[in-house]
């Protein structure tokens, strides 16, 4: 935003440089990135007049001006090609010595034979306008001779260019902005507020006669005015205004839009001109637009409509996009003699969503999605037909409409002295806070070392006590307020828990995985992709209200997009080998407006491992189960399962290649490869493997188990082979488990060394064969105790399932 100074002062009076203005403004919040002198170049443009003009000698398209610069000066020639010169003109001229806003400098020269002692100016090459000038700037009659041209017109001037957050909407107006500084800096000065006052036609027919409107959805628009002129005359808006519009960045069009312009910068109240006969029968309707409903705005281009769009319409057709851009088929055009003016207030959220999903932003806009003040909607547009009546000639009608369906309340808020002091860690008395609230525009009611504060209309970012301690620290000024560090009792330090996840980190690494972090913010479509959205723990996801792109509109609840996004675009890069892990956070939208769950989960995928130890033609799946044990062996959890999924549970993973990760009753996580047509979609090898576990609760289930250091056992160790036939179908963990129960505490170790099937297995069965390690503690075994017990072992497989023992 850019405001003026000049314009400024018309408000307020200030005692401030523009420099020290600039440093003011910063320290009460609206930041200024950068002070322009208006006037920059200009300082040694004079008026001249042009007294005689001689034709070239030797040049069909030059000129010969005989100018001066006083009364009393000789005449001296000025050469120039500019087709609309006369005697007798006021004209800026630009001496032998002058530079221009463009950084030419002016010197004497001979053009074409002819002497030429300075340079008449056009508009552009002033700087005060983009396009290039069909001629030299002429100026009224009455331009003072030999004066200042910036100052004969208005130049002299600072233009402050703002940067304002949401929470200082207030101030996207000019009485807004004199008004924070008349609260911080000048209390005892008066805001001058312009002097409505307009005559009212003395028309039979008041507006309610001529105009209808109706609010079909007050939720979405709570107030809406409309003020009728008739009679007006489009035509250029006087110097003054065109002035101020463009040293607010605003382009000049016409008067009567230029006004509407005008009070949009004074009040912050965003206007619309209708051309009152393009409008049906007189009558307005806001209303949603019909879904599919299409309309060509004052850009001349069409949009497409959804039903959760404000729109103003008449009884035929929409005619506005409510708070966003006005209807081609409405627009004030050089034959328009009748306006209605709309000034009204749009929910904020409401004109948010509309500008974006139709990629309009506007001045309008801009300001509606910060919140205006509502109970000053009349109030602006009066000031409009104040400037109509005497700048377009228009008759205003008697009356105003003014639909208010839900009236504003103010809010009340309950402030201690304490939580503020507290807050702001300084001393004040309850009279400093209760006065600093007053000057800043707040009534303040006074209990004890409590207050109800009432927040006035235009404050529409104050809904809360927090709020009211910011302005209370404001007020009193941030640099005044001393620098403490914070007390600390203790040094910091990772808890058990961040040193479990360190040491896991750790394990992972070691076993040769890649740590990688991703968003925690995800696109929902990658869910649809991926058939996540199937279970409901995936589905159960936060949505984000104002997402800075559908690629960040949801917080994840699992790791599993991420990761695979990671592998993808890795795969793409010809990378043919990849081991990747994560620990972070994922969220479970449990509704009712209550926080999420946050879990902690830990992730890890990998692609293109070519050791296929196990000849099942899954050596991802292998290798990451083989990581899970270490790490579980490590972490000291005791008995884990890998037990096949059933094929309704995780549909993203391969059918036949995935199994839930137990301890005892509890469920860690999942493991397996992604499902082959996955794959494909992602440019992954098929095969590709990934798990999940929760990483909360294998630190739940662990952090009670003790490491004891024990001695050497000095006895020595028997060992058996024990090769078993089994079905084919039979998981080789149940097997595992079924030996290590029947071996008792004799068998110090076991280990699954092969698995075969083949020629030499018959259809339907597998070979699994396993080297298990006897030894005691106390004494050396015999072979007859380690036979007995290996022989237990062999009656109960074989009773069990069916195993039998494998020849050679």
């Amino acid at each position: 935003m850019q405001i003026s100074y000049n314009w400024l002062k018309k408000y307020l009076e200030l005692n401030f440089t523009p420099q020290d203005l600039a440093e003011k403004m910063t320290m009460a919040g609206l930041e200024v990135e950068g002070v322009e002198y208006l006037g920059e170049g200009l300082e040694d443009i004079i008026i001249a007049k042009i007294e005689r003009i001689d034709p070239h000698p030797d040049a069909d398209k030059l000129v010969i001006c005989q100018v001066r610069t006083s009364a009393e000066q000789d005449l001296f020639p000025v050469v120039t090609g500019a087709p609309n010169v006369k005697a007798g003109q006021m004209v800026p001229l630009a001496k032998v010595g002058a530079s221009l806003p463009g950084g030419i400098q002016i010197e004497e020269v001979k053009l074409r034979g002819e002497l030429s002692q300075g340079m008449l100016c056009s508009a552009d090459e002033l700087g005060l306008q983009e396009d290039r000038a069909a001629g030299i700037m002429i100026l009224s009659e009455d331009a003072p001779l030999g004066g200042s041209f910036l100052r004969y017109k208005n130049l002299d001037d600072y233009i402050f260019k703002l940067d304002l957050t949401p929470n200082y909407a207030r101030c996207l107006g000019m009485i807004g902005v004199a008004r924070e500084l008349k609260s911080l800096y000048a209390p005892e000065k008066e805001l001058v507020k312009p002097e409505i006052s307009f005559t009212e036609s003395n028309s039979e027919e008041e507006i309610s006669k001529q105009v209808k409107i109706t609010i079909q959805d007050p939720d979405l628009c709570p107030r809406y005015t409309a003020r009728l002129v008739k009679n007006l005359e489009i035509k250029d808006s006087p110097d003054w205004l065109q002035r101020r519009l463009r040293a607010a960045g605003i382009r000049p069009i016409n008067n009567v839009v230029d006004i509407s312009n005008f009070v949009l910068m004074e009040y912050n109240q965003p206007l619309h001109t209708f051309d009152f006969d393009k409008i049906e029968s007189g009558q307005v309707i806001v209303r949603r637009a019909d879904q599919a409903e299409k309309m060509q705005t004052l850009d001349d281009q069409e949009r497409q409509l959804t039903d959760d769009m404000l729109v103003i319409a008449d009884p035929e057709k929409a005619i506005a996009v409510a708070g966003v851009m006005g209807g081609l088929n409405s627009e004030v055009t050089a034959e328009t003699t009748n306006v209605l003016i709309e000034s009204a207030y749009f929910n904020p959220i409401s004109i948010r969503k509309t500008a974006k999903k139709l990629g309009m932003h506007s001045d309008a806009s801009h300001r509606f999605e910060r919140g205006i003040d509502i109970e000053k909607v009349i109030e602006a547009n009066n000031r409009a037909c104040q400037l109509l009546e005497k700048y377009a000639g228009g008759e205003v009608v008697p009356g105003v409409i003014d639909q208010y369906p839900i009236h504003f309340e103010a809010p009340v808020i309950e402030l201690r002295t304490a939580r503020v002091n507290q807050l702001l860690g300084i001393e004040l008395k309850s009279e400093e806070i209760a006065a600093g609230l007053t000057r800043l525009g707040f009534t303040v009611e006074t209990k004890q070392n409590d207050f109800l504060v009432t927040v006035p209309s235009y404050r529409t970012d104050v809904s809360q006590a927090a709020d009211l301690v910011e302005e209370v620290a404001r007020i009193y000024g941030y640099n005044k307020i001393p620098s403490t560090r914070p007390v600390a009792t203790q040094r910091g330090r990772r808890s058990p828990q961040q040193k479990f996840e360190l040491r896991v980190k750790q394990l992972l690494q070691s076993a040769g995985l890649d740590q990688v972090i991703t968003y925690s913010l995800q696109d929902k479509k990658d869910y649809q992709k991926l058939a996540l959205l199937q279970n409901q723990e995936y589905k159960d996801f936060v949505s984000i209200k104002n997402p800075l792109s559908e690629a960040f509109a949801i917080l994840r609840t699992t790791l599993f997009p991420g990761l695979l996004n990671v592998l993808s675009s890795n795969s793409r890069r010809q990378i043919e080998e990849m081991a990747i892990f994560e620990t972070g956070t994922v969220f479970l939208n449990q509704g009712q407006n209550k926080r999420p769950v946050e879990l902690h989960k830990l992730g890890a995928a990998v692609f293109g491992n070519k050791h296929n130890y196990w000849q099942q033609g899954a050596p991802n799946f292998y290798k990451l189960k083989g990581i899970l044990e270490m790490l579980f062996n490590r972490t000291a959890l005791k008995e884990v399962e890998f037990i096949p999924a059933a094929d309704e549970e995780q549909k993203f993973m391969h059918p036949g290649r995935k199994a839930e990760i137990k301890s005892g009753t509890t469920t860690l996580g999942y493991l397996g490869e992604i499902h082959p047509e996955l794959a494909a979609e992602n440019d992954l090898p098929v095969g590709t493997a990934v798990f999940e576990i929760d990483l909360d609760l294998l630190f739940k289930l662990t952090k009670a188990e003790k490491y004891h250091y024990q001695k050497l056992v000095k006895y020595p160790v028997l060992a058996r082979d024990l090769a078993i036939v089994i079905a084919a179908d039979l998981p080789i963990g149940k097997i595992y488990q079924a030996i290590k129960s029947q071996g008792g505490k004799m068998l110090k170790n076991l280990q699954l060394f092969d698995i075969y099937q083949g020629d030499q297995i018959k259809s339907g069965y597998k070979s699994a064969a396993f080297e298990l390690k006897f030894q005691a503690e106390d004494r050396t075994l015999t072979d007859q105790e380690v036979n007995q017990r290996f022989n237990k072992i062999v009656e109960h497989l074989a009773a069990e399932y069916s195993a039998e023992i494998r020849g050679n």
